[in-house]
């Protein structure tokens, strides 16, 4: 344990050239004065470490020292993946070894890929999370990544459509799409899409996953995107919008729909839209209030109608 915590203390100096104690110790979870023992026995083993008090003070590798001491653990590499995706990493109880790895990708580099990098980190930032909400509880996420990485039959409680189901599965990878999880599986041989957060147990089974071998996650959750995305329009409703909701129009609509909406407008517009249920355009229009006006079906715009009456009877 220690030795890891000097060689990380040793490679942070190597990549930012120059820590406090404090913050030494607050990457480290350790006291100041660990830190400053650790430090004596790099220096009492040959490592220019340099020690200065005072406001700057803090520590220093002297003449450019170097370690070769990079070499990244198994653990470490196939933390790699999300190197620039810290949130996600630390879902998946990454988080540690995530930094572990790319401190030392870090210490490996030359001067100049160093500061491409770091240029490079300053201005590119890759946020994977939606606006306005947190992650969706995912107790199971890890069981799960578990039985992914172990490759091994699971038997899953899930609930959807209000009822709990129990499944046998072959999970075939986990999937971060705008902030939430999703689990990708066969049952029966067909392919399966479950979101992580309705998961609610997972046991491993003995038996290994039927993993096939072409099986392609990135393809595969293309499809099931695809499908999903291109399912029939149940109903088309024709409405006038104000301008300022038609952002959040857009995203109400389905895939094969969002080109009908115009990303800015400088007044009211007329547009027809599709929605995959008339239960789901109800509400979502009835969400928007004034800004919008239903013109057709008669059917939609007499229950939008009715209920706006009602809301104003209530408020009286």
């Amino acid at each position: 344990m220690r030795a890891s915590r000097m060689m990380t203390l040793l490679l942070h100096l190597q990549v930012r050239g120059h820590a406090t104690g404090r913050e030494l110790s607050a990457l480290l979870e350790v006291s100041e004065r660990t830190v400053q023992r650790d430090v004596d026995s790099l220096a009492a083993a040959g490592i220019p470490i340099r020690s200065t008090r005072g406001p700057a003070g803090g520590y220093r590798l002297d003449g450019g020292y170097r370690t070769r001491l990079t070499g990244v653990g198994l653990d470490e590499a196939g933390a790699l993946a999300f190197l620039g995706l810290a949130g996600p990493a630390q879902q998946l109880g990454l988080g540690e070894i995530l930094e572990g790895a790319r401190i030392k990708v870090w210490a490996s580099l030359t001067g100049e890929a160093r500061e491409q990098a770091r240029q490079t980190a300053e201005r590119f930032h890759l946020d994977p999370m939606r606006w306005y909400g947190t992650p969706e509880p995912v107790p199971m996420l890890t069981r799960l990544a578990e039985a992914v990485w172990l490759d091994r039959r699971a038997r899953v409680e899930y609930v959807g459509g209000g009822k709990a189901r129990t499944r046998e599965i072959d999970p075939m990878g986990l999937v971060l799409a705008a902030g939430d999880w999703y689990l990708v599986a066969l049952r029966d041989g067909e392919r399966r899409t479950y979101r992580v957060s309705r998961v609610v147990s997972v046991e491993l089974l003995d038996e290994p996953a039927a993993r096939p071998a072409a099986f392609d996650l990135a393809e595969s959750w293309a499809r099931s995107r695809k499908e999903l995305e291109t399912e029939k329009t149940a109903i088309e409703v024709t409405l006038r919008v104000q301008p300022e909701m038609l952002p959040r129009l857009r995203g109400m609509v389905p895939v094969h729909g969002q080109d009908r909406v115009p990303v800015t407008a400088t007044g009211e517009v007329e547009l027809t839209i599709p929605f995959e249920s008339e239960s789901w355009a109800r509400w979502a229009l009835l969400g928007l209030g004034g800004a919008v006006e239903v013109l057709a079906p008669d059917g939609m715009r007499e229950w939008v109608s009715g209920q706006v009456r009602a809301a104003a009877a209530r408020y009286g």
